[in-house]
């Protein structure tokens, strides 16, 4: 009866060790094809039944190993009819037919919930009706009827993002939706995509106005600032619509530059600059704007090359002509004080590019930190007209607020920067031939009435 017993304990084991293994690859399935909670429940309950039949089977078959000789032959005959319906072969043969009723009923879930969508397209993301608290979204875009993908932010320990659900813009109506903060990504086709902020508040109506511009060689990676007033820290003067890079400027976008001979191209450059405290004519100041080797190039690359990883982080240690070659190279300019504060915070004046929110400052922006990151590394930062990173990363050069002076603006904060100096009323000036490693820009373009 010893060994009976052994076996009996050990074909126990072996099923509580079989039932964990299928629970974990169900919650595997419910994770990836979204099943409801009680699949796990169901799966866990036919486990639990299928327990007492394989104990039963498993004393009765080891039973026999050991049985007394002095058993009577009655109580053999009602032994081997128990033991006839308890056997592996049946065991096995409901434990199949287990994992087939859970599998049945979870394909009829999920075909009836696919069917309930209104979709063929499984990966199609929708509205759907929300629970708890809610707010009402309105997409006003042009041109109407773009597409609008809406993630929900969370912020803890870092900007998590929801799953997408979908929505068409006007004159499509509002949508209902759970309050909070929302990433709304824009898009029609033949139009450059915009990202967008929305906060919904308990009750309230929240308008969206996306305007999306032409795809075009000459707009590509730029939003639209409507025309509009600048903030009155910047004048408050009104300003005309104009276009700006959808992020800094980085060190892939230069390295185009540097490759088209941009140092060498006369008509890129004044005549004379001031370079280290020196009045120079062109060709004997672009001389002094070198790299750590001495060759052409930003101070921060060597080589003519810039530091390995950082393709797409905003270039940094360039001069204020440098600057405004770039800009003169890809038909722009360097943006007033006026644009670029308009472009950062937008009609409303926030404090920042994404609204009031100081809490998550350090997760929407790059300040007193070790060094740049990638352009667009924070969507949760993006200002009100879809630019990135107004606020951090790397300060920005703008236009001299005179003609003719010999220092100019840089403004945003940047990586090295404590985050303050992200405001209307703190800027600094700085000589043209001026560049270190905090400093980069972006430019604009002029929109055609």
């Amino acid at each position: 009866m010893r060994d009976s017993g052994r076996t009996f304990l050990s074909v126990v084991g072996l099923y509580a060790a079989g039932s964990w293994l299928v629970l974990q690859v169900v919650d595997v399935l419910n994770q990836n094809l979204g099943l409801p909670p009680w699949a796990f429940s169901l799966a866990l309950a036919l486990l639990l039944i299928g327990l007492p039949i394989v104990s039963v089977t498993a004393w009765l078959q080891s039973r026999g190993e050991g049985d007394s000789p002095a058993e009577s032959a009655e109580e053999s005959v009602r032994s081997d009819g128990v033991k006839g319906l308890f056997t592996w072969r049946n065991a096995a043969l409901s434990g199949l037919g287990a994992l087939a009723l859970w599998g049945v009923v979870a394909t009829i879930w999920l075909l009836r919930a696919r069917e309930g969508d209104g979709s063929d397209d499984a990966d199609e993301p929708s509205a759907t009706a929300p629970e708890g608290s809610t707010g009402f979204l309105a997409v006003e875009s042009d041109p109407e009827g773009a597409t609008v993908v809406l993630r929900a932010i969370g912020f803890q320990g870092g900007a998590s993002f929801g799953e997408p659900v979908r929505v068409v813009a006007s004159p499509s109506g509002v949508t209902e939706l759970a309050t909070g903060e929302y990433l709304l990504e824009t898009s029609a086709e033949e139009w450059l995509p915009l990202t967008l902020l929305a906060n919904l508040e308990p009750g309230d109506t929240t308008v969206v106005r996306a305007h999306l511009i032409p795809d075009s060689p000459i707009s590509a990676g730029m939003v639209l600032v409507p025309a509009g007033s600048a903030p009155p820290g910047a004048g408050g003067l009104p300003t005309e619509a104009f276009l700006i890079d959808r992020h800094e400027v980085t060190n892939r976008q230069y390295a185009r530059f540097m490759a088209d001979d941009g140092y060498r191209t006369a008509n890129l450059w004044p005549d004379s600059m001031t370079v280290e405290g020196k009045r120079l004519e062109r060709t004997q100041a672009i001389s002094r704007l070198s790299d750590l080797t001495g060759a052409p190039g930003p101070r921060t690359w060597s080589g003519s090359v810039y530091p390995s990883g950082s393709a797409d982080h905003p270039v940094t240690g360039v001069s204020w002509y440098e600057a405004n070659a770039y800009c003169s190279w890809e038909g722009k300019r360097l943006p007033t004080a006026a644009q670029w504060w308009r472009a950062a915070l937008g009609d409303d004046v926030g404090l920042y590019p994404w609204g009031r929110d100081s809490e998550t400052l350090r997760t929407r922006a790059n300040f007193d930190a070790t060094g740049t990151r990638e352009v667009e590394y924070s969507p949760a930062g993006v200002s009100g007209f879809g630019a990135f990173e107004m606020a951090g990363n790397a300060r920005e050069w703008l236009r001299p607020e005179q003609e003719g002076a010999a220092s100019a603006p840089s403004v945003g904060g940047s990586w090295q920067d404590p985050e303050y100096t992200f405001s209307v009323e703190w800027r600094e000036s700085l000589p043209l031939g001026f560049a270190n490693a905090t400093t980069g820009f972006r430019c604009i373009r002029h929109v055609d009435p």
